[in-house]
Formats: C-alpha cells, structure tokens, sequence
C-alpha cells in the first residue's frame, strides 16, 4: 500500500471520529440525562516474589540470574455514566502501579555496556475509555481509548551490545517499558432486528523507551475492516467479512529496511460463529486467511491461516470452564522483526465459586511459536528459524472479607524451550498478594457472575485486573 494510501485511511479514521463525535455533542445537548452515574475507586498494596525476571536460560550465571521482590502502591479507578440514557454509556476504567524493587533490581548496572546503573522502580498504568451509543434503532456503534504501559517481556539475558546485536546497541538488560496506545471506532447500521452492517477502523502505535529497540521496532498499524454480522433470536450469532490491515516501522533506517522491509498490510478474509448450543454452553470459531504483502521485500510476501476454536461451558451455578485452540500469526505488536511467527496452543481456564466470597481459578496452557525469519539478513541466532515452546500454569485465590476488601492471591510458573541457534530452556516463577479496598458509589445487580453485587464501574476495575 502506498503512502497515499495509508494517509487515506488515516484521514477516513480520522473523519469517522470527528463526525461520531459531531453526532455525540447533539444528542447530548438535546437529551436530558435520566440515569445516575456509578463509579468505584480502589487502592491496595501488593507484595511479589519472583525468579528471572530478564528470562536468563538455564545454567547462565549472573548477578541478575535470581530470586527477587516487590512492592507496588495500586490505585485504581472507573466510572460508568449513562449518556444521554440507559441505550449508550461512557465508561472510563484506569490503574496505575507504583513499583518499588528490592535489590538487586533496585540499583543495578549494565555490566557490559557500563553505561550506568539502572532500576525497575517504575509505575505501570492502563487505561481505557469506551462511549457506546445507540441513538436511534438504525445506527449504533463505540469510540475507544486505550493506553498501556507496562515491563517488557524479556528473553535470553544479557548480551553483549554492538550494532550488529538485535536490536542494535542493546543488551536486553535495560529497564524498557514499551507504550501501547489504540483508538477504535465502530460503526453499524441496523439493517432489521437480526442484520447489521458494522465499519470498524483502529489505529494502533508501539513505542518503546531505548533508541536502539525504537529503530527497529516501534510501530505504527491503521486497520479497517467491514463486515456483516447476523444475530439469532436464540442469541447466536455470525458475521463475515474484510479487514485490511496496513503496518509500518517508521524508525527504521535504509540498512534495516534492506533486511527487515519497511512495513507491510494483511489483508484477512474472515469469519466468525458465535453458537449458543445449550443455555450453559457457548461455542466460539474464528476462521480465516491472511494475505501479507511487505512494502519493498515482495519475495517474502506469505498466505497465512488463522483460525480458532473456543467453548464457555457453565458447568454448574458454582463452576466454568473455558477452553481455547488457535493457530494464527502472532498479534503485530508481539512478532517483532520476523518475518512473521505462527502461534499455535491451548489454553483451559477453570473457575470455581463456592462461596460469594471466595472464587479459585487455574489457567493452563501450551504454546508453540514458530518463527520464519528474513532470508539473507545478519541478524545472528537471535532470527534464526525455530520453535519456540511456553508452558504456563496459574493459579488465583480470592477472597472478599468484606463486600470493601478484598484479598488476592496469583502463583504462576512458566517454562520455555527454544531451539533456535542453541536450544535453551528458561523458568519463571512469580507469587503476588494484594490487598485492596473498594469505595462503590452505588450497588449493583445480584446474578451468578455478580454474586457481592458490584456496580458497573466496580465490575469494570475487576475485568481490567484480570487482563
């Protein structure tokens, strides 16, 4: 796709913003409000334990190869605001976390680049604002914010840096807290009561903090896609349709794009079932096909699949299970400067609840990445063809003392083999307790997956948590 192109896309983004914004400021100036806000604030402390956080293989020695722990200070906060009426809301939903490392995470140094010492004392947010609105029987559709700031997920240890290492002039050591922002905007036309006809166009950015890492992968994505969706009367429903995807690396020299391309679009011919085959259980199927076409490096240009299968399974009023298969490129935020990585795994989540007070979950899973990357390029061992393969098991307690306080409990341990280059093998394993307390304006509705009937704000902050 072409510059023009992409600026093409950007500005339509750009007008369906502004003129859902235009449509917004006039319904809300001609129609009174009828419905009370709800918001909740939170604030908590957290303790963590846990061990390589900088994913050294196994049987590596180094200073930064050990156990560690933390304290962090969380606030939390959301609002849940029917705006003009019940039919459309705005909700606003964001926590910041104040990490405090104990050594040596507090105070250490870059051995090999001495370029001075380091910490990962840093505060890790999100934050999201989402306006759905249904102004009329015929349109409808949502405009959303979204920021996420967290610790880069690190693999292999400390390198040694030059320009020849990828990235270039890093170490893999550094504090690097990568900056995700994303605007959505959706649009759809009711055609009956069962058809409607949804625009969507999202804008995505990938920025990271240290120069050598944000030459070569900070990313710029605008996708649009339109579709057809087809809603049963038994709450089932299904929609096909197109979504066009262009991506682009705009710090990457003349040199990286010789080897890595500048950017390039997927275009993905999809479908999606959504099956309500009993009242407890949900089957959820997504099938389609990615077409990759790079901008300069056409001879890499790839057909890839994408699909996935999943099931929610209400197993009893105390007891859920869901269950996930995919195998489908890696998300553009997370593959990196590979040519692409295909991710294949399960993933089986169980929750139980025998009290309104307390709930237990376990969460497994398998993960296989296979990476290709770009023929002819020197980027080492580091893009060399592999599988990569993630076992993942967690484990949550919580338990609410009161209806304000609430105590939680993760333990997660996490394994990886590699077989690029020298096949390795790294452990992790993290323990968090938290503590925190709820202030809630307003209650809410008592169901099964509101037990403690927590208003919409409060049921907000608890969805963002388990992200």
């Amino acid at each position: 796709m072409s510059n023009k192109s992409l600026a093409r896309w950007q500005r339509l983004g750009r007008t369906l913003l502004l003129a859902l914004a235009g449509f917004m400021f006039g319904a809300l100036w001609t129609t009174p409000v009828h419905a009370s806000a709800e918001y909740s604030l939170q604030t908590g402390v957290s303790w963590y334990r846990f061990s390589n956080p900088f994913q050294y293989p196994d049987g590596v020695s180094s200073p930064l190869n050990t156990n560690g722990s933390a304290w962090s200070d969380d606030l939390r906060g959301a609002l849940f605001l029917p705006l003009p009426t019940e039919r459309s809301s705005l909700q606003v939903t964001g926590m910041v976390s104040q990490m405090r490392y104990n050594a040596p995470y507090n105070n250490y140094t870059d051995q090999l680049s001495t370029s001075g010492s380091y910490n990962l004392d840093r505060p890790i947010k999100q934050i999201e604002a989402t306006y759905n609105w249904e102004f009329s029987d015929l349109l409808r559709g949502s405009v959303t914010h979204r920021i996420d700031d967290r610790l880069f997920s690190y693999l292999g240890g400390e390198i040694v840096p030059n320009i020849d290492s990828v990235p270039p002039n890093v170490s893999n050591v550094e504090p690097e807290y990568p900056h995700i922002r994303e605007d959505t905007v959706e649009v759809a036309y009711r055609v009956n009561n069962h058809l409607d006809l949804p625009l969507t166009w999202v804008e995505q950015t990938l920025s990271y903090t240290l120069p050598g890492r944000a030459e070569l992968l900070n990313m710029n994505s605008n996708a649009l896609q339109a579709a057809v969706r087809y809603n049963a009367s038994t709450n089932s429903n299904f929609q096909f349709g197109v979504r066009r995807n262009k991506v682009n690396f705009p710090g990457r020299t003349a040199s990286d794009i010789s080897q890595y391309d500048s950017g390039y679009t997927d275009t993905e011919y999809f479908s999606d079932i959504d099956w309500l085959v009993t009242s407890d259980t949900l089957l959820k199927v997504h099938f389609g096909r990615v077409s990759r076409q790079f901008d300069t490096l056409t001879a890499n240009n790839s057909t890839l699949p994408s699909t996935e299968v999943g099931m929610i399974w209400n197993f009893s009023p105390k007891t859920t299970f869901i269950t996930r298969l995919w195998h489908h490129p890696q998300p553009n935020d997370e593959a990196d400067n590979f040519l692409y990585v295909m991710s294949r795994g399960t993933e089986t989540i169980a929750t139980w609840q025998p009290t309104p007070k307390t709930r237990l979950s376990a969460t497994a899973s398998v993960e296989l990445d296979s990476t290709q990357g770009f023929p002819g390029s020197n980027a080492g061992n580091v893009l060399t063809n592999g599988t990569d393969r993630t076992k993942r098991l967690s484990l949550r307690y919580d338990y609410n003392m009161t209806r304000n306080l609430n105590l939680r409990i993760d333990a997660t341990r996490e394994v990886t083999d590699t077989n690029p280059g020298t096949p390795a093998t790294y452990h992790g394993n993290m323990l968090r307790i938290s503590l925190s307390y709820s202030f809630d304006n307003l209650g809410g509705t008592v169901d099964r997956t509101n037990p403690l009937g927590f208003n919409r704000a409060h049921q907000q902050i608890e969805t963002m948590r388990s992200e």
